[in-house]
């Protein structure tokens, strides 16, 4: 299959840039052609261009009439089916509140896909797309790389802050002064932190317990590291095999950070810390959540949704006409604009800046 991918920024090794890289890699490696459109480029792209794969930021230099668009993200997935308007799209959700992430109405758009329920939530709830449209691929984990490691730890030493958005001017001081409350040294990895890692397999068997959400925090569950949910966004549990299935429903993320980042309830968390319940966890994601089963039901729908738009099948959902920007006003007023005033509208003017940085996806 030809195979179009879209994504609005491919800058750092972010949740969504890391999962276009994993899967136009495992695509391409199948014998499948891709392109992928972008136009915020950076590191995430150039590993792509040298892997062969034609990366660009400019609808005019695709090379190839895709068969199927993998959309994520508003402009980028119109502004290809501007360019292609008889090719099928899947759209793909990946978080809940992102203004960039409001899902977009055309007929071509044939199928929704959200990686969580929390995300299915804003297209059928907030966006009105018909459930019969809408669908759940899980979040997933490159076990080949994220191995489990040979030794878990029988007590807990080493913390780590494992986050693009965490630094020491936020949550991560309150996580530090709970593991030095209980003997634990910290350190954070991060874009905030300037030390954002290409391959963080190699960093995070070196630690304990891993302050996480999302892809993040599964990563680090299949390398043995014990999980607390937490970010800026709140601080969750750590994860624990009974609650495996509750916390995959929710891709480990906004939904699951639902308490106050305060030190005694980290503290608590920390003390929850079981060798036994780590492994389980770690053994739950290789069984699971590896990258493989989402692949297979990511390519069975690239198929089916082909065949469907040959058969004549259109979305033919019209909803409120206006509803993409009334969604996307809603979202940009929960982030927060008029509680932080001139200060955020200055990094809304560079999307780049204030989206990539400040805000957090769910993945």
């Amino acid at each position: 299959m030809n195979i179009l991918i879209t994504n609005i920024w491919l800058l750092n090794f972010g949740g969504t840039e890391v999962y276009v890289r994993d899967l136009a890699k495992a695509l391409l490696s199948l014998g499948h052609q891709i392109e992928i459109y972008s136009p915020h480029l950076g590191i995430v792209s150039r590993e792509l261009t040298e892997s062969g794969i034609h990366v660009t930021d400019s609808v005019d230099q695709l090379l190839l009439i895709p068969e199927i668009i993998h959309g994520h993200h508003t402009k980028p997935t119109l502004d290809v089916i501007n360019k292609f308007p008889s090719v099928p799209v899947i759209y793909f959700l990946h978080d809940r509140l992102h203004p960039e992430d409001t899902p977009p109405v055309h007929q071509n758009i044939i199928q929704y896909v959200a990686v969580d329920y929390n995300c299915l939530d804003r297209l059928i709830h907030d966006a009105q797309i018909p459930p019969d449209q809408c669908t759940v691929i899980y979040n997933w984990v490159d076990t080949s790389r994220f191995k489990l490691r040979n030794h878990i730890a029988d007590k807990p030493v080493k913390a780590l802050v494992f986050s693009n958005y965490a630094n020491k001017r936020n949550h991560y001081n309150t996580i530090k002064a709970a593991c030095d409350e209980t003997g634990i040294t910290v350190r954070g990895i991060g874009n905030e932190f300037g030390n954002g890692i290409r391959f963080p397999e190699h960093i995070l068997i070196e630690y304990d317990i891993v302050f996480a959400k999302a892809k993040a925090a599964m990563e680090a569950l299949a390398t043995g590291a014990a999980v607390i949910l937490c970010d800026f966004r709140g601080l969750g549990e750590m994860v624990v095999p009974e609650k495996f299935d509750y916390y995959r429903q929710f891709n480990f993320g906004m939904k699951t950070l639902v308490r106050p980042i305060k030190k005694k309830l980290i503290i608590e968390e920390i003390k929850k810390y079981d060798p036994k319940k780590v492994f389980q966890s770690a053994d739950l994601v290789h069984q699971h959540a590896h990258f493989g089963l989402s692949l297979d039901k990511i390519i069975q729908l690239y198929i089916t949704t082909i065949q469907k738009y040959k058969e004549g099948i259109r979305n033919e959902y019209q909803g409120r006409i206006d509803h993409t920007e009334k969604e996307k006003a809603r979202n940009i007023k929960s982030f927060g604009i008029k509680k932080f005033g001139s200060k955020l509208n200055k990094l809304l003017g560079n999307p780049i800046a204030s989206f990539r940085r400040k805000i957090s996806r769910t993945i």
